[in-house]
């Protein structure tokens, strides 16, 4: 069930801005007219060419998206069109428009006319809440797979060091796990995020500095067992140096706890990386972290928008609760008692 829900939004982020409706930078198309739109709303659009330089690759759009050259105009429908102009009745309003056709884009069948459905409706600002979704997705996964790569290093680290040399080493780094335990995780995240300020890189290294501890306090403890195995000692008597004890006897047998510990620390990562976001600390706007979008839309809980404020919170519960369960059951799989 978990790796279902973990393929539902994974799937749709690694191709990213080549699959979303609204490909430009962070699926930042604005549009004030349609703004707060249901979902499902279909609209007609006319591009204004803003006359900018593109020149996008099919990686560069695949990692940062394409940059704005148009505006788009919600129209009702064409009035009349010639050879060199075009005149439009304006959405939702009474007024008409008029346009050379050599300052639009066309589609790809020549056609002036572009039309689109917002699946998940429009924000407050008139943006597609879906392209924002899966790019949002994209920036969780990202963070996940970072900072848990970085957590995971660090812990394993302090934890065999501590485990398997004991003595004033086991002391000195117990004491260090003991004090960063002690002090709750969002505290030590909120405090890394005021001293590396805002971005990407700089949340991927706060809750990759953040969460360590657990790893190395599990991970501390199974090697204090495991380096008292007849099998470590032999290795010992043989004249092994601990650097190879380490990573070809001991590091083996905690692979299923490694793993297991990664995983709960995906979704603590998404978890805190949101939490940050919403406390303004984390990726900066415009960027569609899920986090940014439950904040931005906070207040339309008590208006008939609320939606907009629940799909990236009900998204976020989704993929922690992925992880989750993608933990109990790796856990399950390593138990032998089971």
């Amino acid at each position: 069930m978990g790796i279902l829900c973990i393929a539902l939004f994974a799937i749709p982020a690694i191709p990213g801005y080549l699959t979303t409706p609204d490909n430009t930078s962070n699926a930042n198309q604005l549009s004030q007219k349609i703004a707060n739109q249901k979902p499902g709303f279909t609209c007609s659009f006319l591009k204004v060419d803003l006359q900018l330089a593109h020149e996008a690759s099919t990686l560069n759009t695949w990692l940062y998206g394409e940059k704005t050259t148009w505006d788009r105009v919600p129209i009702e429908r064409i009035i009349w069109s010639n050879k060199d102009s075009i005149a439009i009745l304006l959405w939702n309003e009474n007024s008409q428009k008029s346009y050379a056709k050599k300052e639009l884009i066309a589609t790809e069948n020549g056609a002036m006319v572009h039309k689109q459905t917002f699946y998940l409706g429009t924000d407050r600002n008139g943006r597609d809440m879906l392209s924002r979704l899966i790019i949002g997705a994209r920036v969780s996964l990202i963070v996940g797979f970072v900072s848990v790569f970085i957590s995971l290093f660090i812990g394993l680290v302090i934890g065999l060091s501590a485990g398997y040399f004991g003595g004033r080493v086991d002391s000195i780094l117990s004491w260090l796990i003991a004090v960063f335990w002690s002090v709750p995780t969002l505290l030590i995240a909120l405090g890394l995020s005021f001293a590396f300020g805002k971005g990407l890189v700089q949340v991927l290294i706060t809750i990759g500095f953040s969460t360590w501890v657990e790893v190395a306090r599990i991970v501390r403890g199974q090697t204090l067992q495991i380096r008292e195995q007849e099998y470590i000692l032999s290795t010992q008597i043989m004249g092994f140096k601990p650097i190879r004890i380490i990573i070809h006897h001991i590091l083996p047998n905690l692979k299923g706890t490694i793993v297991v510990l990664a995983t709960t620390n995906f979704a603590s990562a998404i978890l805190l990386e949101a939490g940050l976001s919403f406390l303004g600390l984390g990726v900066a706007p415009p960027a569609p972290s899920w986090g940014i979008m439950v904040k931005e839309h906070l207040g339309n809980l008590v208006l008939d928008t609320y939606y907009l404020a629940l799909i990236p919170g009900f998204a976020i519960m989704l993929m922690v609760m992925a992880f989750n369960w993608l933990a109990m059951g790796i856990r399950n799989h390593y138990d032998t008692r089971l």
